[in-house]
């Protein structure tokens, strides 16, 4: 018996062979937390995954949804996010195990999501060649919170490491700004290596894509510097 990461209460789970060999990890949740997230599933928005059932018929534009299609219409983001795929949707279960993770300096949780995670990474990304960077944060938030969620998130699939290639000045927090005013802002994200990047296909890894700025204003950033195709993999979907 172990405890679950989110309640704590007793998970029951076998340990085996690829448990002891690394290949994967025990069970780290238990049922009723595993089933309290909503993963998502079904067909989705193209570009930023979203539950397709969940756009109205008038803000549908062909495969892409409402805020897609303004995205795609704008010669300045415009096929700058080639895909964005996330593993929950922003429930109120996840909304406190979410804050719990980042706001309260409970790092550990991140081996909650491993399984699922990886699955999603797998089923849409593994088959290429990506290189992955997570969205960074700046030096004051990072100070603040003790670690950087989204490269916890990243390490689940590269656990090895990896060189971190994009950094973020320390600015108001994205969340707290209209989208128009986030979108005409200096970006706050800055290239380390740019010849590291040049011509690559870059996945960045985030915790939460919700109007999608923060990933494409990292993608514009990514793509002036010479990268080549980017998608997004994150957690949740709000």
């Amino acid at each position: 018996m172990s405890n679950c990461l989110v309640c704590q209460g007793e998970v029951a789970s076998s340990f085996g062979w690829d448990e002891f060999l690394g290949i994967s990890k025990a069970e780290q949740v238990c049922e009723s937390c595993e089933q309290a997230f909503q993963k998502i599933s079904g067909k989705l928005c193209r570009i930023c995954g979203r539950v397709w059932d969940e756009v109205p018929v008038e803000n549908r534009h062909g495969d892409i949804c409402f805020d897609c299609h303004r995205w795609e219409s704008d010669d300045e983001t415009a096929g700058m996010l080639k895909m964005n795929r996330s593993v929950f949707t922003y429930n109120d279960h996840m909304k406190e195990v979410l804050a719990q993770y980042k706001f309260r300096g409970d790092a550990i949780l991140v081996d909650a999501f491993y399984k699922d995670f990886r699955q999603m990474y797998e089923k849409y990304f593994k088959k290429d060649s990506w290189m992955l960077v997570p969205i960074p944060l700046g030096t004051g938030r990072l100070y603040e919170r003790g670690f950087n969620q989204s490269l916890l998130l990243a390490k689940l699939i590269a656990p090895i490491g990896f060189p971190e290639l994009l950094a973020k000045t320390d600015s108001v927090k994205q969340s707290k700004k209209a989208r128009q005013e986030r979108l005409h802002q200096e970006n706050p994200f800055y290239v380390i290596e740019p010849q590291k990047v040049r011509g690559k296909s870059i996945l960045l890894i985030d915790d939460i894509y919700t109007t999608g700025t923060t990933i494409r204003m990292a993608a514009k950033i990514l793509k002036e510097a010479g990268a080549g195709d980017i998608s997004s993999l994150t957690l949740v979907r709000s």
